[in-house]
């Protein structure tokens, strides 16, 4: 038999019946009712009394048993009726039939709608639950969050705030941010507000400057979107201070800035001694000349070669050796791809990165390693435009020798026509002031490491040398 559940509700929580038990307690009450008249054959017809094991059984049967139930009831019922006609009977249990089936079905609508509106308010109280935890969760997010979260009413007036937002704002411990102009703080925020009405469900983030409590300003980074609510716009708003990351970030631009200048300054320093260094021959020559070698103007022209080739005696490889780090060459080289991806894909280019994921880790400077393969990029997307679309290709990879690291760029332009020419300072047929090759050369070596050219195969190939990390370490603990 099938079981079907009826449920009912016991202190807010809801209870479900078998179909069995029902169907057997009313079958019980029409056995009853069936020997009771049977065997003290009473004088007034219980016949009413047989619509309750209908009603009872109404509650778990479907449309088609109620009527079968109700039938037989109706025929039960009219055994014990006597002295009537054959027409008489069939009226009666006619009477009877839709009397039991009409209550039948009508206390089986009311369970039916019963049924539904227990489900629903089971539905609505486990909606009501799940919201609450939502929500709860929600404001634990939101208050343990390190960013300052803000909703924005269309007015520009700040609707709620987390805790961050307060600190970041700096508001006083008694000042409620709830109520404020969000203009006096982040007038960002207010113009989005502002903007035409055909934005709605802007989504963006950008990097502006705010204003805390006191007055002063702060560099900030925020996501925000605009949305509709009850037809009036608000804004969502996830707010970080980026204060201290502007201060590393300039601070490493700074320290960058200063190695540039230094090596540049160490390449005008190395030609004009090489001057110098011509200068002196030239005048020890003249010395030699009797006539020459009291001469004042020769005495102070080799003053003048000594002062410079002082002047000029910047050396550099005088930079602080710090501590460079370590340096994962496959997180390197796709920094690198992200950075160069769009300008090789204006030129229909592909960039392709074959180092393995576990590539044991170099020393040295990222910021530096970047630089040089930054620079040797940008030459190689100028050697390549002369190409076919098919053939415009970098290729980074990854090997070991000799217990070093080496990592080749290979581009697949021209190649190199003069490969010595490649390293010297300010040479004319550079595209721009002929350091960049200089430069990295310098940057690598004071990497402990190496750049070189790689001559044969197709196009040009540059060779980054650099130290293991793992060697290096040990060279330190056996030092």
């Amino acid at each position: 038999m099938d079981r079907l559940r009826l449920p009912f509700t016991w202190r807010g929580q809801v209870v479900k019946l078998n179909r069995g038990p029902t169907l057997w307690i009313s079958l019980a009450m029409l056995g009853l009712l069936v020997w009771a008249e049977w065997y003290w054959a009473f004088n007034v017809s219980l016949g009413l009394l047989y619509i309750l094991p209908v009603v009872l059984a109404a509650t778990v049967l479907k449309r088609s048993h109620i009527l079968v139930a109700a039938m037989a009831c109706a025929a039960l019922r009219g055994l014990f009726v006597m002295h009537e006609t054959p027409l008489e009977q069939a009226l009666r249990f006619f009477m009877a039939t839709i009397a039991y089936a009409g209550c039948g079905l009508l206390v089986a609508e009311i369970s039916r709608t019963r049924r539904v509106i227990l489900q629903h308010y089971v539905q609505l109280r486990t909606e009501q639950r799940l919201r609450r935890r939502a929500e709860r969760q929600l404001r634990l997010l939101a208050e343990s969050s390190p960013a300052a979260i803000l909703t924005v009413a269309g007015d520009g007036r700040i609707v709620a705030g987390n805790r961050a937002a307060h600190e970041i704002l700096e508001l006083p411990e008694e000042a409620r941010l709830e109520g404020c102009q969000v203009g006096q703080f982040l007038p960002v925020l207010d113009d989005a507000l502002r903007m035409s009405a055909s934005l709605d469900g802007l989504r963006t983030s950008t990097s502006t400057w705010g204003r805390r409590a006191d007055g002063s300003a702060f560099p900030a980074t925020t996501w925000f979107s605009v949305y509709e609510d009850s037809q009036e716009r608000h804004l969502a708003a996830i707010l970080v201070d980026t204060t201290e990351d502007m201060r590393a970030r300039e601070s490493a631009h700074f320290e960058d800035l200063l190695k540039n200048n230094r090596l540049l300054a160490g390449a005008v320093s190395h030609e004009i001694r090489n001057l110098c260094s011509a200068a002196g021959v030239i005048t020890s020559n003249l010395a030699r000349h009797p006539a020459m070698r009291e001469d004042p103007d020769l005495a102070a022209l080799r003053n003048l070669v000594r002062a410079l080739m002082e002047l000029a005696s910047f050396n550099l490889r005088k930079q602080s050796h710090r501590d460079r780090g370590e340096s994962r060459l496959q997180t390197l080289c796709s920094e690198l791809e992200l950075i160069i991806g769009p300008d090789w894909d204006d030129i229909d280019g592909q960039v392709y990165v074959q180092i393995p994921a576990d590539f044991p880790a170099v020393q040295g400077d990222r910021h530096a390693l970047l630089q040089v393969l930054l620079n040797l990029s940008q030459n190689a997307l100028r050697a390549v435009q002369s190409r076919p679309e098919s053939q415009r290709q970098l290729v980074l990879s990854a090997r070991i020798e000799q217990g070093r690291a080496v990592l080749s760029v290979r581009d697949s332009g021209p190649g190199i026509a003069n490969p010595e020419r490649l390293f010297q300072p300010f040479r004319s047929d550079s595209d721009g002031a002929g350091l960049g090759l200089y430069i990295s050369r310098a940057l690598m070596h004071n990497q402990d490491g190496l750049l070189r050219h790689a001559p044969g195969g197709p196009g040009c190939c540059f060779e980054l040398h650099m130290p293991l990390a793992q060697a290096h370490a040990a060279e330190r603990m056996d030092g």
